[in-house]
């Protein structure tokens, strides 16, 4: 049985999880070519460290979490900001990197140096956008304001299935925390008039949503929470297996939990107005939630790309090519000391090398499931006759 979903309000079309946002990228990536001088990274990840306060039962980090306790120090930090202004990669691509996420790789901001790595992004033009648990918020208000986004990963709209969904005790009190430095960030935001605070839709708080099985009759609940405290958007999408786990059934949606989650995102719906917005993220998804990879080749490894700290004391940091495979090796660029070994690789035989060995078979759902068919489809092949506007 196939149900839809409907993503978003028909009004509410252009928005930041619209994937045909990517194709204001085209004339970029027309540019990666084997052998070529490729383009820098509009966006790159940044995960501060591997380290974590949660034990979300569908953890995407857990590889590198057991292996490495490590963070990135304040002097790496402040380091890759200023490489990421200055890199510079194809003739008309000299402006540098435009955009970080800060992430993990574990809970970004329990790296008390993250606030300095925004003020330094920031400082040097580069937007930031930052996914937390939230639980550290109140540590960094002011930097943290400064920013276009702020993604709280929350999942629930009760803290019963928050406790049992983050691995926590069942009389934690991390869900009311939480909540509550969620609304003082939007409070701090909108009485400064802070760029996190501005009336743009793409821009604010986010409470992002996990869809599992136990969860689906929380989505209305969150949603109508999350409007109550602040946020500009609720994005909520399935939850999938990782990568060194596939094959693991326990993520697995039913007819009926497709069924009520239409019900509750269709609730959630009538909560939206012109400052609150409500995304159900699905198009990177099949029918049942599943993995659909509809593309031959990972391009999406020459978009992007996440700095991480190293699991080897010997190196200053790692960059690896995909947020979704954090911890696999076969998608590991290097390991560095200098950010000058980093330009050097970037696009170089080992990079092509990793692209030609990358069998799309070993991948979970993809984020890049977007970049990737518009770099075949539309670059490549041109279904789109682009240049007809």
């Amino acid at each position: 049985m196939t149900v839809k979903i409907e993503e978003w309000s028909v009004l509410k079309r252009w928005n930041p999880f619209n994937s045909y946002k990517l194709l204001a990228q085209v004339y970029r990536w027309r540019l990666i070519k084997r052998g070529a001088k490729i383009p820098q990274p509009a966006l790159v990840t940044v995960d501060p460290c591997n380290i974590c306060n949660h034990n979300c039962i569908w953890c995407n980090a857990k590889v590198v979490i057991k292996k490495s306790k490590n963070m990135l120090d304040k002097d790496i930090l402040i380091e890759i900001a200023d490489f990421l202004k200055e890199w510079q990669g194809s003739p008309g691509w000299e402006k540098g990197v435009e955009a970080v996420c800060i992430a993990g790789g574990g809970e970004p901001l329990m790296n008390q140096y993250v606030g300095d790595f925004i003020e330094k992004l920031i400082s040097n033009g580069i937007e930031a956008g930052v996914v937390t648990n939230g639980y550290y918020i109140d540590k960094f208000i002011e930097p943290l304001s400064k920013c276009t986004w702020v993604g709280v990963s929350i999942d629930a709209g009760s803290k019963k299935i928050f406790n049992k969904l983050k691995g926590l005790s069942p009389k934690s009190e991390n869900f009311d925390k939480i909540i509550d430095n969620i609304n003082r960030l939007y409070e701090y935001s909108r009485k400064n008039n802070t760029r996190l605070g501005l009336k743009k839709p793409g821009y604010g708080i986010g409470y992002k949503y996990l869809l599992h099985p136990e969860n689906i009759k929380d989505v209305f609940k969150a949603a109508k929470l999350a409007k109550e405290i602040g946020c500009k958007n609720f994005h909520v999408r399935p939850v999938g297996n990782t990568w060194d786990n596939l094959n693991n059934s326990y993520f697995k949606f039913s007819d009926e939990d497709i069924n009520n989650f239409k019900e509750e995102i269709k609730r959630a719906r009538e909560l939206e107005d012109e400052n609150f917005n409500v995304f159900a993220v699905v198009h990177k998804f099949g029918d049942q939630f599943q993995v659909a990879n509809y593309f031959q080749n990972c391009y999406a490894i020459f978009m992007t790309c996440v700095f991480m700290p190293p699991i080897e004391n010997d190196y200053k940091f790692v960059v690896g090519l995909c947020c979704d495979r954090r911890g696999d090796r076969r998608l590991e660029l290097g390991k560095f000391n200098k950010m000058e070994e980093l330009r050097q690789l970037w696009g170089s035989d080992k990079h092509w090398n990793i692209f030609d060995n990358i069998n799309i078979s070993d991948c979970p759902r993809c984020t890049y499931q977007p970049h990737n068919q518009i770099y075949e489809k539309v670059i490549l092949e041109d279904s789109m006759t682009y240049k007809f506007i």
